[in-house]
């Protein structure tokens, strides 16, 4: 109604309001209103969450990998890589409580959490030169950096850090094995394993067993070769050098440079079947010297005989060869001193193996059956009767080693004393030592000369001649005796020469009678006496060629004047 009447009066200003005793309350609202300023750090805070959410997932596990020495790494610089690519980072690096190990912490990246397991391996890879090559050289301008290798097994976060790199990655497809040896040699990491002279694999390491004291050696064989290894395979050591003297000439031969600097291994595998089946991984095979042994241990078929030697068998040793008739039949199986009670005596037994596989394939089958140990028996004895005999011979005049040889003996001698033991009938030794022995014993019997009473007599007898030649009788009988010399050579010379004048008067007095013959033959050519004269002349003829003849043997033999026809 307040507002009608207001409506309808007329223009007159209403009266004022009684002033009230007290203000009016305003009405003020408790309500807090939300700033838009205050948005602002709540967005940035769940940012920076975000990212370090981002952050911490992708930063990955820290670990830590215990190195023997600290060259090459730097805290923050070192990284971790895997084939070149980037894993981790060395975060610290710091001596362990005794000094003796260097501990790096490192972070690695999300991606390598799940390859941190028992199998993985760290090592360090910087420039490196060895026998078997250089590697690391890209580390010269990139600096030196941690390799990483992923392995299997379980979770882990410690590792201990190889001290060289490994010969063969994980990665590499293949197969390992164990080989047995009694003296490591030249082998050494990274040593090249050969098949026929190809190289199908390496030696990974070596470690010395506390048990029996024996090198346990391992190797790696790379696929596709890792089916060569069979159950009868034969590994033995490869020098790289081969020197062979032969009716051929001499032979040297080298592998290469890697194999005579580091050594290597041979694999030899056998035809089926006896190669067998597969060998199982890290099977465990021994490592022979050489080929000889290598071949030497394999299973056949071996007939022993127990020898006796006459005398010394000095430079015979086990493992020597038994030829028969220069060829290789057998080896020598033990040598030993034996002391024999009943008798008291000592004598040296040497067993011999023979081996039939190593005789001709003539005799490696009889009826179509292998030989066995009867056969090779009954074959030993029927050569026996023929004559084979053995004796010691000298393998190597340099070293004086000994080995067993058999011959076939024309004469067969009858067994020396002292081997009536021996199974196999043997001679004695013709070589340098038994020569030797031969010269000794002339000097023994030389030294058993009375050579005290011999020098003794000698001496006496050459002081009676020292004493005869210095005596005056002997000086004057020398005197007389150059004397009558001279006397004869005067002599000589007058007659050499009254020679020519005496031979030439003998010829003149042939000349006359023969003309005086003439002579008288004419003048009693017919007369009653023609028989007598006819008998003078021919005397007279003789006479006169006796004088001739006298004549020429004087010209030619003066001396027989003194001396008279010889």
């Amino acid at each position: 109604m307040t507002d009608a009447g207001q409506q309808s009066a007329p223009a007159v200003p209403p009266p004022p309001p009684p002033s009230p005793l007290h203000p009016p309350e305003v009405a003020v609202s408790t309500r807090r209103r939300l700033s838009l300023l205050w948005l602002l750090p709540l967005v940035a805070a769940l940012i920076a969450g975000w990212l370090g959410w981002r952050w911490l997932e992708e930063r990955g596990p820290q670990i830590v990998i215990t190195f023997q020495s600290g060259d090459g790494l730097e805290a923050g610089r070192t990284r971790i890589k895997h084939k070149n690519v980037e894993l981790g980072v060395i975060e610290s690096v710091r001596l362990s409580d005794d000094l003796s190990q260097v501990i790096a912490t490192a972070r690695m990246d999300r991606t390598a959490t799940r390859h941190l397991k028992d199998g993985t391996r760290f090592w360090m890879v910087a420039p490196r030169l060895s026998l078997g090559g250089v590697s690391g050289l890209s580390t010269v301008v990139s600096g030196t950096y941690v390799e990483m290798e992923p392995g299997g097994g379980d979770d882990r976060r410690e590792f201990d850090a190889l001290d060289e790199p490994p010969v063969v990655r994980a990665d590499v497809p293949g197969r390992s094995f164990n080989l047995k040896t009694e003296q490591l040699g030249s082998l050494a990491q990274g040593s090249p394993v050969y098949f026929r002279g190809v190289q199908v694999g390496e030696v990974m390491g070596y470690n010395l067993s506390p048990q029996d004291r024996t090198v346990a050696v391992s190797i790696f064989i790379r696929a596709p070769y890792e089916g060569l290894v069979h159950e009868g395979s034969r590994f033995w050591r490869s020098s790289g050098i081969q020197f062979t003297a032969g009716a051929d000439g001499i032979k040297f031969q080298t592998e290469s440079l890697k194999t005579l600097a580091l050594g290597g291994v041979v694999l030899e595998t056998p035809p089926d079947p006896e190669a067998g089946g597969q060998a199982l991984d890290w099977a465990s095979f021994t490592l022979y010297e050489d080929q000889a042994a290598a071949a030497a241990a394999r299973d056949r078929l071996r007939v022993r005989y127990r020898l006796e030697f006459p005398g010394s068998v000095q430079g015979l040793q086990a493992g020597a060869p038994v030829l028969m008739r220069g060829l290789t039949v057998g080896h020598v199986a033990a040598v030993r001193l034996v002391f024999d009670e009943a008798r008291q005596e000592l004598h040296i037994p040497v067993d011999v193996d023979i081996e039939p596989d190593l005789v001709a394939r003539t005799y490696a089958v009889i009826d179509g059956k292998p030989m066995d140990e009867a056969a090779v028996r009954k074959l030993i004895a029927t050569q026996v009767g023929k004559g084979l005999r053995g004796r010691l011979a000298s393998g190597n005049l340099l070293t004086g080693q000994k080995l067993v040889s058999f011959d076939f003996e024309p004469e067969p001698p009858p067994p020396a004393p002292g081997t009536e033991r021996s199974e196999l009938p043997t001679v004695a030794s013709s070589d340098m030592e038994s020569l030797t022995r031969s010269a000794g014993a002339v000097m023994d019997k030389v030294a058993a000369l009375p050579l005290d009473g011999l020098v003794a007599d000698l001496r006496g007898t050459l002081q009676s001649v020292s004493g005869l030649a210095g005596s005056p009788d002997l000086a004057r009988s020398l005197a007389a005796l150059a004397k009558a010399l001279g006397s004869a050579d005067m002599l000589m010379r007058d007659a050499d020469r009254q020679l020519p004048e005496l031979v030439k008067s003998l010829r003149g007095v042939a000349s006359a009678a023969e003309g005086t013959l003439k002579n008288a033959s004419g003048l009693l050519g017919g007369g009653g006496g023609q028989a007598d004269l006819a008998g003078v002349m021919r005397q007279l003829n003789d006479a006169a060629r006796s004088f001739r003849v006298l004549a020429d043997y004087l010209e030619r033999h003066p001396e027989a004047l003194l001396r008279g026809k010889n």
